[in-house]
C-alpha cells in the first residue's frame, strides 16, 4: 500500500512539459526491452504506438469516470427517492444485468410527461374483496335499462375465482351473484372467457384446459321499491342476476386421433343468430352454432403455437393472430378473407383490442417488448404496412389496450422470464399515439404519456370500461385492476385527456393520429367550447351583413346624382379655364 501510495504521488506531481517530451522522447528512442531504435523509422513506428497506446488509455478513463459519475448519479437518486434520467443505451445495458434498474430511472429520450397517479387514477372501491379473481370482463347494460347509471359505464363485473365460480358485481359494489358453480369437470381450469356480443341478451361463455365450453345465460332484472309510502319517483331502483345453463360442446378431435387444445374463444352475432368461434393449438378456428353443433373447421396458420387469441371485428370478420401472423377470418364463408400479416421475428404476444372494431391499425405486442403498428388499409385497397414502431421502455411482452387516443400497456412476464420479472415493479405505461405517429426529433419524445407505478404491490391484469351519456357528453371511464398476491379487483376512475390531433376527423379515417403544422396550429379549435364556436361565426355573420348594407346604401346616394348636371357643371369648369390656358401659351411664345 505505501508503494502504491508513492506511485500514485509521483503520478499525481506536475512535471514541466520539457520533461514530460524528454521521456516520452527517451521512451520512443528505445525498444520494449530498452534498447535503442536502430534507425528514424523505428522511432517513429515506436512513438505511433506509444501514441495509440496513451490514447486508448485516455479513453478508457474517460470511460471509468463517465461509469463513476452515473453510479454517483444512481446513488443520489436512490437516496433521495428519485428516479435519473439515462441515455437510452446505457440503460439497456444496466437492465441487462440488472433489471431493477427500471425502478431507479428513467430513459432520458422518452421520460413519461407524468407520474403523477393520484391525478390521473383515483381509487374508488375494491370489488368482490373476498374472493381471489382469476378472470375477469365488465358486462355492458342496455342504455336506459334501469338501474344503470346515467353518468357512468353501464356495466356489471363478472368475474370468476380460484374455484372457477361466477361472481356479478354492480360498480357500486353490490354483489349480484356470488359464487355460482359454472359445472366444468373436476380439476378442468377455465382459461378462456367471453361475453355476449349483444347488450339484448346477455349470456357467458366459458373454455377449460380439456376442451370443454359450456354458456350460460345470465337474465338481468331491474325492480323498484314496494314501499309504498315512498314516492314513486324517489324510489330506487335494485338489480338482480339469475343464470342457467344453456349448452355444452368441445372442439373435434382430429381425424387421425390428434388432440387439439382449446386457446381462445369468442361469441359472434350475425342479427338473430349467434355463433361461437374457437381457437386451438394446432392453428385452426372452428366456429359452431348456437345449439353447439359445428358449422365447419379451417386451419389458418401453420405456426407451431397454434392461434394465439381472437377479436371480435367488424360484420361478420375476427381478427385472428398467432405467434408470427395475423389475419381476419370471415365466419359466414369460413375462410380467411385476405393474406395473412408477417414480418417479425420475435414472437407476438398480444394484438390491442380495437373499440371501433374496424381495425385499420393493428398494435402487436412481442415477446421482447417491442410494440409495432400495421396499418392494413392503403387508400380503398389492403394491406400490411408497418406504419411506426413504439419506444421500448421494458423488454417485457405488453398486454395492451386501447384508450382515447393511448395505447395502455401492462408489463407481463413469460414463463422463462418469471423468475427475474417478480422481483421488477410492473407499471402501466400509457403511450401518446398522436406523439409517436409525428415522429422523434433531438427534443423528449413525449410518447410516453403517463407512467403509473402501485408502490410495491404488481398488477396483473387490466379491463376498461366507458359509457356514452345520452346527452353525448363524456362519461367517466373505469379501469378494473387485478393485482398478484390479493383479493378483489380494485376499481379506479381513469381521467385521462385524448390528444387533440386525434379529435375530429382523423380518428374516424383510421389513423391514431395526424399530421404536424396545420393540425398543430389549430388544435385550441378542438378544446373551444362549442358554444363559443357558435357565437364568434354568429357576429362574423351579424358584421359582415352590417357592412354589406352599408355599402349598398353608399351606392344609392351615389346614383341619387344627375348625370347631366354632373356633365354640364364639367364643360363650364373646361371653358373658364381654357382662357388661361392661351393666355399662358401666348407669354411662352413671346420669350
Amino acid at each position: 500500500q505505501a508503494q502504491t501510495h508513492d506511485r500514485s504521488e509521483a503520478m499525481a506531481a506536475p512535471q514541466a512539459p520539457g520533461a514530460l517530451a524528454s521521456a516520452v522522447g527517451a521512451s520512443a528512442g528505445k525498444s520494449n526491452n530498452g534498447v535503442p531504435c536502430a534507425d528514424e523509422a523505428s522511432c517513429q513506428a515506436r512513438m505511433t504506438s506509444l501514441m495509440e497506446s496513451l490514447e486508448r488509455t485516455a479513453e478508457a478513463m474517460k470511460g471509468k469516470n463517465t461509469a463513476v459519475s452515473v453510479l454517483e448519479e444512481l446513488r443520489t437518486g436512490i437516496m433521495s427517492g428519485q428516479r435519473i434520467e439515462l441515455p437510452t443505451s446505457r440503460r439497456e445495458h444496466l437492465e441487462k444485468f440488472a433489471p431493477i434498474m427500471r425502478e431507479v430511472c428513467f430513459d432520458a429520450r422518452h421520460r413519461p410527461v407524468s407520474t403523477n397517479v393520484s391525478q390521473h387514477l383515483t381509487y374508488v372501491r375494491t370489488l368482490a374483496p373476498e374472493a381471489r379473481v382469476r378472470l375477469q370482463a365488465f358486462m355492458p347494460l342496455k342504455k336506459g335499462q334501469v338501474g344503470s347509471a346515467k353518468a357512468g359505464p353501464s356495466a356489471l363485473l363478472i368475474s370468476l375465482d380460484d374455484a372457477w365460480r361466477l361472481s356479478v358485481h354492480t360498480l357500486e359494489g353490490e354483489s349480484l351473484l356470488d359464487g355460482f358453480d359454472l359445472g366444468h369437470a373436476p380439476g378442468a381450469q377455465i382459461i378462456q372467457m367471453a361475453l355476449s356480443p349483444s347488450q339484448e341478451n346477455h349470456f357467458i361463455v366459458t373454455g377449460d384446459s380439456q376442451g370443454e365450453i359450456r354458456m350460460h345465460g345470465l337474465k338481468v332484472v331491474a325492480t323498484k321499491d314496494i314501499d309504498e309510502d315512498v314516492e314513486p319517483r324517489d324510489k330506487k331502483s335494485h338489480l338482480s342476476v339469475s343464470t342457467n345453463f344453456s349448452i355444452s360442446f368441445s372442439i373435434p378431435r382430429g381425424a387421425s386421433g390428434e388432440d387439439r387444445k382449446l386457446t381462445s374463444v369468442l361469441a359472434m352475432d350475425r342479427g338473430a343468430q349467434t355463433y361461437f368461434v374457437a381457437g386451438d393449438s394446432l392453428g385452426g378456428i372452428s366456429v359452431f352454432f348456437k345449439n353447439g353443433t359445428i358449422k365447419g373447421r379451417v386451419r389458418v396458420t401453420e405456426d407451431p403455437t397454434g392461434i394465439l387469441g381472437l377479436l371480435r371485428g367488424q360484420g361478420q370478420s375476427v381478427l385472428y393472430y398467432s405467434s408470427h401472423s395475423f389475419g381476419f377470418f370471415s365466419i359466414s364463408q369460413l375462410d380467411v378473407q385476405y393474406p395473412p400479416c408477417t414480418g417479425w421475428n420475435v414472437a407476438l404476444r398480444s394484438v390491442a383490442r380495437d373499440p371501433s372494431l374496424a381495425y385499420s391499425r393493428v398494435v402487436l405486442g412481442l415477446a421482447d417488448g417491442d410494440v409495432l403498428v400495421f396499418s392494413t388499409t392503403r387508400g380503398k385497397s389492403k394491406a400490411c404496412d408497418l406504419t411506426f414502431k413504439f419506444p421500448k421502455v421494458v423488454p417485457m411482452p405488453h398486454k395492451l389496450n386501447l384508450f382515447r387516443g393511448h395505447v395502455v400497456a401492462l408489463p407481463s412476464s413469460m414463463d422463462a422470464q418469471r423468475e427475474a420479472s417478480d422481483f421488477v415493479q410492473r407499471e402501466l405505461y400509457f403511450f401518446n399515439l398522436a406523439a409517436m405517429e409525428r415522429g422523434y426529433g433531438t427534443a423528449p419524445s413525449r410518447a410516453v404519456a403517463l407512467q403509473a407505478a402501485f408502490e410495491n404491490r404488481q398488477p396483473e391484469h387490466i379491463t376498461l370500461a366507458s359509457s356514452q351519456n345520452p346527452s353525448g357528453e363524456r362519461s367517466k371511464t373505469h379501469m378494473a385492476i387485478r393485482f398478484a398476491d390479493s383479493l378483489g379487483v380494485d376499481l379506479y376512475e381513469l381521467n385521462l385527456k385524448q390528444p387533440s390531433m386525434l379529435k375530429g376527423g382523423s380518428a374516424s379515417s383510421g389513423s391514431f393520429g395526424g399530421g404536424g403544422g396545420a393540425a398543430d396550429s389549430g388544435s385550441w379549435l378542438n378544446w373551444f367550447p362549442k358554444i363559443g364556436v357558435f357565437g364568434i361565426a354568429l357576429v362574423g355573420v351579424v358584421i359582415w351583413n352590417v357592412r354589406k348594407v352599408t355599402a349598398q346604401k353608399r351606392r344609392d346616394r351615389l346614383d341619387d346624382f344627375d348625370d347631366e348636371l354632373l356633365k354640364e357643371s364639367g364643360e363650364e369648369r373646361i371653358r373658364e379655364r381654357r382662357p388661361n390656358i392661351e393666355q399662358l401659351r401666348g407669354d411662352d411664345d413671346g420669350r
